[in-house]
């Protein structure tokens, strides 16, 4: 008697066991470390959809995976110690320490940074991307952290050149990268490729050109960095890009997480102490973060 009753105990251990393994191997019995959600301080409700994966697999992780340009001061550039900075790097930074997670830069060229971005290779890219409609059919774009819009340098003694119209085959330094060059092309300048703003600055004072087209923000850093250089701007465009962070399309999550690290960082002094690191003052109307004005 006992003896039967110890081999049914056995046999009815056998089948839970058996029931326990055939779950386990199903999908979705057992939870994964890849499904934890992320903290509070993330922005993100802990119940929520599923829409991609990044925001996941950077909790896992404990990092977040951000493309940067290799040289462009003064948003992205080494230091002489080869130490990565700029702008855009202390504000992806702070980003990804408001989000509770460590920064991994990954340096790409102009133009392997989207194509990179696309290929999984980052989690988002912090480098003075403008928003356009093209962009906006393959990424998803973050609140603004900064507009920006083109302006003409000159030197102190320069009395030819007041406007963007005075341009006109003159030797004008463009930055190789963004939109610029196109500006200068309509108006028919001589146009002499730059690798970036502070390069086009150079020539200047060296003669070698006679204005430069660049980003307002550029400008007031190089005044800021050189004010012995005597340079001053002659006219801004009407035309103000909205600078986002990019990341692929279907990650709602990781777009909520960051747009809300953004407007912590505002609220908390570290945007206006970043901002002031590099441009000398707090941003003016036209640079104001993205809650005040608004993406088209």
């Amino acid at each position: 008697m006992s003896g039967r009753g110890s081999r049914s105990r056995r046999w009815y251990m056998n089948i839970i066991l058996l029931l326990v393994l055939t779950c386990m191997l199903l999908p979705g019995c057992v939870p994964r470390s890849h499904d934890r959600v992320p903290t509070p301080n993330m922005g993100v409700r802990p119940y929520r959809i599923n829409t991609g994966g990044l925001l996941q697999d950077a909790v896992e992780r404990g990092t977040l995976r951000i493309g940067i340009e290799r040289d462009y001061p003064p948003f992205s550039y080494h230091d002489a110690e080869g130490r990565l900075k700029g702008f855009d790097v202390d504000i992806a930074e702070e980003v990804a320490y408001h989000m509770e997670l460590n920064p991994e830069f990954i340096e790409m060229s102009w133009e392997q940074l989207l194509p990179g971005l696309s290929e999984g290779v980052y989690d988002v890219v912090f480098d003075e991307i403008a928003v356009r409609d093209d962009r906006r059919q393959l990424y998803d774009f973050s609140h603004a952290y900064m507009t920006s819009f083109p302006v003409v340098v000159v030197r102190d003694e320069e009395t030819r050149i007041r406007s963007f119209s005075d341009l006109k085959g003159q030797r004008t330094a463009v930055p190789i990268v963004g939109s610029y060059r196109d500006i200068a092309e309509q108006i028919g300048a001589d146009i002499r490729e730059v690798q970036h703003a502070e390069q086009g600055a150079r020539q200047l004072m060296e003669g070698a050109v006679d204005a430069a087209v660049m980003d307002n923000l550029s400008a007031a850093n190089l005044m800021l960095q050189f004010p012995d250089r005597k340079l001053r701007t002659v006219q801004s465009s009407d035309h103000v890009y909205q600078v986002c962070a990019a990341m692929t399309k279907g990650n709602n999550d990781l777009l909520a997480a960051i747009d809300n690290a953004l407007l912590t960082m505002k609220s908390d002094g570290t945007y206006a102490a970043i901002w002031e690191k590099y441009f000398g003052s707090t941003p003016s109307n036209d640079q104001r973060m993205p809650e005040e004005q608004q993406q088209p």
